[in-house]
Protein backbone atom coordinates (compact mmCIF):
# COMPACT_ATOMS: atom_id res chain seq x y z
CA UNK A 1 0.00 0.00 0.00
CA UNK A 2 1.41 4.05 -0.45
CA UNK A 3 0.92 6.11 1.55
CA UNK A 4 1.18 10.05 1.81
CA UNK A 5 2.13 11.52 5.28
CA UNK A 6 2.60 14.86 6.28
CA UNK A 7 5.48 14.47 8.34
CA UNK A 8 8.37 11.26 8.60
CA UNK A 9 7.29 9.23 11.13
CA UNK A 10 7.94 5.65 11.85
CA UNK A 11 4.10 4.04 11.98
CA UNK A 12 5.12 0.72 13.48
CA UNK A 13 7.94 -1.46 14.89
CA UNK A 14 10.43 -2.73 11.84
CA UNK A 15 13.07 -1.54 9.52
CA UNK A 16 12.45 0.96 7.22
CA UNK A 17 14.80 3.56 4.70
CA UNK A 18 13.78 6.49 4.58
CA UNK A 19 15.05 8.28 0.96
CA UNK A 20 15.15 11.99 -0.59
CA UNK A 21 14.80 14.36 -1.20
CA UNK A 22 12.84 13.57 -3.99
CA UNK A 23 12.02 15.69 -6.94
CA UNK A 24 8.10 16.30 -7.81
CA UNK A 25 7.80 14.71 -11.35
CA UNK A 26 9.90 11.41 -8.71
CA UNK A 27 6.84 11.87 -6.26
CA UNK A 28 4.70 11.83 -8.64
CA UNK A 29 5.93 8.78 -10.36
CA UNK A 30 4.96 7.06 -6.85
CA UNK A 31 1.49 8.04 -6.76
CA UNK A 32 0.38 6.86 -10.36
CA UNK A 33 -0.65 3.53 -8.82
CA UNK A 34 -3.11 5.06 -5.95
CA UNK A 35 -2.60 6.15 -2.33
CA UNK A 36 -4.25 6.28 0.63
CA UNK A 37 -4.08 10.21 1.87
CA UNK A 38 -3.49 10.57 5.95
CA UNK A 39 -3.26 14.16 5.69
CA UNK A 40 -5.36 15.22 8.81
CA UNK A 41 -5.12 18.83 8.08
CA UNK A 42 -7.00 20.80 5.41
CA UNK A 43 -3.96 22.88 4.81
CA UNK A 44 -1.57 20.53 4.34
CA UNK A 45 -4.32 18.81 1.83
CA UNK A 46 -4.76 21.81 -0.54
CA UNK A 47 -0.41 22.59 -0.37
CA UNK A 48 -0.29 19.12 -1.66
CA UNK A 49 -3.04 19.33 -4.29
CA UNK A 50 -1.00 22.24 -5.90
CA UNK A 51 2.13 20.80 -5.64
CA UNK A 52 1.41 17.10 -7.16
CA UNK A 53 -1.40 18.32 -9.43
CA UNK A 54 -3.61 15.96 -8.16
CA UNK A 55 -6.63 15.97 -5.55
CA UNK A 56 -5.16 15.05 -1.98
CA UNK A 57 -7.96 14.47 0.42
CA UNK A 58 -7.63 15.25 4.40
CA UNK A 59 -8.16 12.07 5.81
CA UNK A 60 -6.63 12.12 9.60
CA UNK A 61 -6.03 8.00 9.99
CA UNK A 62 -4.13 6.07 11.41
CA UNK A 63 -1.18 4.45 9.54
CA UNK A 64 0.44 1.13 10.77
CA UNK A 65 2.52 0.24 7.81
CA UNK A 66 3.40 -3.30 6.93
CA UNK A 67 6.56 -4.74 5.13
CA UNK A 68 6.44 -3.77 1.41
CA UNK A 69 4.28 -0.53 2.54
CA UNK A 70 5.79 2.75 1.06
CA UNK A 71 4.65 6.79 1.78
CA UNK A 72 5.06 9.80 0.42
CA UNK A 73 6.34 12.51 2.69
CA UNK A 74 6.39 15.95 3.23
CA UNK A 75 9.19 16.48 5.57
CA UNK A 76 8.72 20.22 7.16
CA UNK A 77 12.79 21.18 7.42
CA UNK A 78 12.26 23.65 10.17
CA UNK A 79 10.48 22.97 14.02
CA UNK A 80 7.18 25.32 13.96
CA UNK A 81 7.06 26.56 17.22
CA UNK A 82 4.06 24.97 19.84
CA UNK A 83 0.58 25.10 18.74
CA UNK A 84 1.44 26.49 14.89
CA UNK A 85 -1.04 25.09 12.20
CA UNK A 86 0.13 26.82 9.06
CA UNK A 87 -2.44 27.70 6.29
CA UNK A 88 -1.53 26.85 2.57
CA UNK A 89 -0.27 29.81 2.03
CA UNK A 90 2.56 29.76 5.19
CA UNK A 91 3.13 26.21 3.84
CA UNK A 92 4.17 27.27 0.65
CA UNK A 93 6.43 29.65 2.07
CA UNK A 94 8.37 27.10 4.66
CA UNK A 95 11.15 25.45 3.65
CA UNK A 96 10.23 21.44 3.05
CA UNK A 97 11.10 18.20 1.18
CA UNK A 98 9.68 15.09 -0.30
CA UNK A 99 11.07 12.29 0.45
CA UNK A 100 9.92 8.47 0.14
CA UNK A 101 9.72 5.95 3.38
CA UNK A 102 9.46 2.31 2.75
CA UNK A 103 8.52 -0.14 5.29
CA UNK A 104 11.53 -3.35 4.61
CA UNK A 105 10.60 -5.52 7.42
Amino acid sequence: MIYLLNTPILTAYGDFRFTGPLTLAEARQHLTAGFTSAIGHAASADFLTALLGREIPTNRITVAMAPGDGALVLRLKERLPEGKVLDAGELAATAYELGWLERLA
